[in-house]
């Protein structure tokens, strides 16, 4: 009896153990994805309303996947992106490129992404993007709307832009960009065609900034 005792404690362990290890292992995995890059099976390249940082002569180029209302992303721009401006993109070896995207196919959502295009094409954008980083939730207000209804009745271009259907073609045009790649959160940056998925430190993007120069040298 002791004996059977003994080797159904045995097994018992030995369960116990095979489901300690295999939860490890999914955790490990789960983690190592995270802003772990691999290669996109589509080529990704610089449309007319994207929104764009840096020189057409620089050697890399950093695709963004970003919208408004991700906390990551606001992130990336208030931390990360005044280093990466400093060091790389001023410095003309870096040029950022972003694509505003909804993921909602609210009314509002679309619009503050239609009209931040559209600004940026033909219009002064920073102080738009700044408002819209530190307060997006702006976007659902009547102020926010006088604001674009200001903007469109001063300048026929930014209205063509925003009511022609240019812009909104170009945003839905990003999701489904998006989807093919097969992400689902952002930030998502692509980078010589290795993707990187949500908020990466400075010091770690930087590494990824080096290791992808470095290639094109290759």
């Amino acid at each position: 009896m002791a004996k059977k005792i003994k080797k159904r404690l045995s097994l018992f362990y030995l369960i116990i153990a095979i489901i300690i290890l295999t939860a490890a292992f999914l955790l490990i995995n789960k983690n190592n994805l995270f802003n772990k890059n691999y290669k996109t099976k589509i080529d990704i390249s610089e449309q007319d309303l994207d929104i764009v940082y840096g020189s057409d002569s620089t050697d890399l180029t950093i695709f963004l996947f970003s919208n408004y209302t991700c906390s990551f992303c606001r992130k990336f721009f208030k931390t990360v992106y005044p280093e990466l401006k400093k060091e790389y993109i001023d410095n003309g070896k870096v040029k950022l490129v972003v694509k505003p995207l909804a993921f909602s196919s609210n009314k509002s959502v679309i619009n503050s992404l239609k009209i931040a295009v559209c600004i940026n094409k033909f219009g002064n954008f920073e102080t738009l993007n700044k408002l819209l980083l530190t307060e997006p939730n702006v976007i659902y207000t009547k102020e926010f709307s006088n604001v674009v209804d200001e903007f469109t009745e001063k300048d026929i271009f930014i209205a063509e832009c925003m009511y022609g259907g240019e812009s909104e073609t170009y945003i839905y045009k990003n999701i489904i960009e998006f989807k093919n790649l097969k992400c689902s959160g952002t930030p998502t940056f692509i980078i010589n065609n290795n993707i990187y998925k949500g908020y990466i430190k400075y010091d770690k993007f930087k590494k990824i900034i080096e290791k992808e120069l470095l290639s094109l040298l290759h």
